[in-house]
């Protein structure tokens, strides 16, 4: 199935901007449209305080957040203007929480991108993919806040180590990754790990299979663990996207003592499409 519709998430912080400077690349690639998905937030008070709060107040409120979010629709289509004649270009601002309303307009799209979020002070740092990976139900393609667009080279990498969430991601990107000229599956283990190795060649021969010419690159993880060696060879080597299976481990498990997922939200170099 091809991409045709992408969406997102828009709050008009430099980190948002630059998952759409991605997206109007798959946009003239694939030919798709694009939709820019803003989170107004509600004008609301806890307990008795809004009894102490005048309509008029109310309304100067809700109004000063409605051109908020006119300023960032605006901005939104001075980066959308670069899309490629023909581009079906829209913005929808739904009020709510920020995650809810995203996870939400997701699913109507063949997947959402969104900005890292990671550096301090950002605006969109209540917007958390850790969230949305596991609410939407769609691919979730989280681009650095330090990406730079340049030429897709037609090169992606899977993370792959045989679980159920790898094999989801894996089908979930494979529109984007039967359009690839290289791609390395990489299998990233533990030293030490007794457990049987995923089977490198069953994954290979099933992305053949599809017209897909694919290799297998087994890594033994580094000090800093499965996630950073990941993500070193993807710095190392600068594919399009890298393709992971999100939360192994519940996420509890990983907010806790950390994991993969966290190890990769936190220091990617390339976007990363992640499913669960």
């Amino acid at each position: 199935m091809a991409i045709k519709d992408l969406a997102v998430a828009y709050n008009g912080s430099g980190n948002a901007d630059a998952a759409v400077d991605l997206a109007l690349q798959m946009c003239r690639k694939y030919g798709a449209a694009l939709t820019g998905v803003y989170a107004s937030r509600p004008v609301r008070f806890e307990g008795n305080v809004s009894h102490w709060i005048g309509d008029d107040v109310m309304k100067t409120l809700r109004n000063a957040e409605s051109e908020a979010a006119k300023s960032i629709e605006m901005r939104f289509r001075e980066r959308a203007a670069a899309a490629p004649g023909g581009s079906e270009v829209e913005f929808v601002i739904e009020e709510g929480e920020a995650n809810v309303v995203l996870a939400r307009q997701a699913r109507y799209h063949d997947l959402l991108l969104m900005g890292q979020f990671s550096v301090p002070g950002d605006a969109g740092r209540n917007i958390r993919a850790e969230d949305l990976v596991l609410r939407t139900g769609r691919p979730l393609v989280v681009v650095p806040h330090s990406y730079e667009v340049r030429a897709f080279q037609e090169y992606a990498v899977v993370g792959w180590d045989g679980s159920r969430q790898a094999a989801r991601a894996l089908s979930d990107a494979m529109h984007i990754l039967e359009t690839k000229k290289r791609l390395d599956i990489v299998t990233v283990r533990a030293s030490g790990d007794g457990r049987p190795a995923p089977r490198s060649s069953a994954v290979v021969r099933h992305l053949e299979r599809h017209g897909v010419e694919a290799r297998h690159i087994a890594l033994t993880a580094q000090r800093e663990g499965i996630g950073q060696t990941l993500i070193n060879y993807c710095s190392d080597n600068l594919p399009d996207v890298l393709v992971m299976g999100a939360y192994g481990h519940t996420k509890l498990r990983e907010d806790l003592f950390g994991g993969v997922t966290r190890r990769v939200m936190e220091t990617m170099t390339v976007p990363v499409l992640m499913s669960h």
